[in-house]
């Protein structure tokens, strides 16, 4: 029987960046992950803000990411049985202001972008359009930061009809494992993020920053974002919490019983070996 693989996805749309995506499997106690990057086959590339808003590029980026993890399946002989995705799983309704996962963010003091609704997708579209038109370059595009989403929407709706798919938040799990002081865009803040992972994934440190250099595409932080996805995806309902109010409107992240429970396994001061 194909052993079982938890797949993490930071997404991204930039321009002929490869989506940053990290496959696991549970050895022992420990989770380790699949060199995916060494592997001739690799995932869709972004095309950028303006292809980030078109239908049939959305869907052929979802469609191209089925694809590369059933052929991921085949190759490293394991079976799918979640996905954790870094992105909002759906726009906000519009009987309400703010998604309620994220009011729950806001609440424990942890930023993210806030969700539009469709209603507010389609004003931002012909802002997007208006800009284009008038000659602005695609680089001053306005809403760059929400557009990616428009991507994720995709993904979360294709993925789901293969696996279970969660909604999960880097930054969140990072604060669950009180790793979140410093960015992780900085070389201190990314060290504090990758040894709190190593630590709480049964890892050792060193193991860790060297398997993750093959485990996905993405600059540093984002291979540590897909990693820290795909260990969310890897935990049990009972072994993660949520922000807001599953299954619809949740963002997951690992339960504080289970991170004390593996830190109790390790003497004081190390890292796993």
């Amino acid at each position: 029987m194909p052993q079982s693989a938890y797949v993490g996805i930071d997404v991204a749309c930039a321009k002929q960046k490869r989506l940053p995506l990290a496959a696991c499997v549970r050895v022992a106690n420990r989770l380790e992950t699949l060199p995916l990057r060494g592997w001739l086959t690799k995932p869709p590339l972004g095309g950028g803000n303006l292809l980030a808003m078109q239908e049939d590029f959305q869907e052929k980026f979802a469609e191209n990411t089925v694809a590369y993890l059933r052929e991921a399946e085949m190759k490293f002989s394991v079976k799918i049985r979640r996905v954790a995705i870094d992105a909002p799983s759906d726009p906000r309704g519009l009987d309400r202001e703010q998604r309620r996962c994220e009011l729950a963010l806001g609440e424990a003091k942890i930023n993210c972008f806030h969700t539009p609704s469709r209603t507010e997708f389609e004003e931002i579209r012909r802002r997007v359009e208006k800009h284009i038109g008038e000659g602005g370059a695609e680089s001053h595009i306005p809403y760059a930061n929400k557009l990616w989403m428009l991507v994720g929407f995709a993904l979360f709706k294709r993925l789901r009809q293969e696996w279970e798919c969660l909604e999960v938040f880097p930054q969140a799990t990072v604060r669950a494992m009180d790793a979140a002081e410093l960015h992780k865009s900085s070389a201190k803040g990314y060290e504090k993020q990758l040894s709190a992972a190593a630590r709480d994934t049964g890892i050792a440190f060193t193991r860790l920053a060297s398997e993750l250099k093959l485990a996905a595409f993405g600059a540093r932080h984002d291979r540590l974002d897909a990693y820290l996805c795909a260990w969310v995806a890897s935990l049990e309902e009972h072994e993660r919490e949520a922000f807001g109010f599953p299954p619809e409107d949740a963002i997951w992240v690992p339960r504080q019983s289970v991170l004390q429970r593996g830190r109790a396994d390790l003497p004081f001061g190390s890292h796993p070996a």
